[in-house]
């Protein structure tokens, strides 16, 4: 990140596992989205729009708890979403269990909580589907790290550091204004997005 000479150990790491996803990000995201349009059972596939309501009923107001320093706390049961301001030059947005999180529609429905917060700027952070994407990358980027030998074999060379120190750090996806995102993240994302926009969401 040019011009920061300390970023936080948590968001450095969330960049180095996506850094790892983009070597591989493009194959993967494809096969994923054939697969999600393409269920097992076409009888009991959902449509994108009950999937949606279902986690809009799961996720809301109620549920997802958005707090910062000195506004509000961390609340058991709930998403946990804080506003991090420490030893940064801006507020970065950290989802809590990120990494639990895998349903699509999941993801839309947090992060409309989100983006219906005062805190949040869509000008700054990006739109709903950028974000969504950076979690789609971060969640990947985890999987390689968990995945074959080859897979993170890959993402100890690119990180330079032990998968146990990858995994440690990236337990919480860390979504940051754009103008600080490095310019070859910000193109993986802009794909994942582009690829998920394509099956209409």
């Amino acid at each position: 990140m040019t011009g920061l000479k300390e970023p936080g150990w948590k968001r450095k790491a969330t960049r180095l596992a996506c850094l790892c996803a983009m070597l591989f990000c493009a194959c993967v995201c494809v096969l994923t989205v054939t697969a999600a349009a393409e269920p097992a059972d076409e009888n009991k596939a959902q449509t994108w729009e009950e999937r949606l309501e279902q986690a809009r009923n799961k996720y809301n107001e109620k549920t997802v708890n958005i707090y910062s320093r000195n506004r509000g706390w961390k609340q058991k049961g709930k998403m946990n979403v804080r506003y991090v301001s420490s030893r940064l030059p801006y507020l970065y947005i950290m989802i809590r269990d990120s990494l639990k999180i895998t349903d699509e529609a999941e993801m839309q429905a947090i992060l409309e909580v989100v983006a219906r917060d005062d805190r949040y700027s869509e000008e700054l952070y990006g739109t709903i589907s950028f974000m969504k994407a950076e979690w789609i990358a971060h969640n990947l980027a985890h999987s390689m790290a968990t995945g074959t030998e080859h897979q993170q074999n890959l993402v100890k060379s690119i990180a330079g550091e032990s998968l146990s120190m990858v995994l440690a750090r990236s337990e919480e996806l860390d979504l940051e204004p754009i103008e600080y995102i490095n310019p070859k993240e910000l193109l993986v994302y802009e794909f994942i997005e582009f690829v998920y926009a394509l099956d209409g969401h």
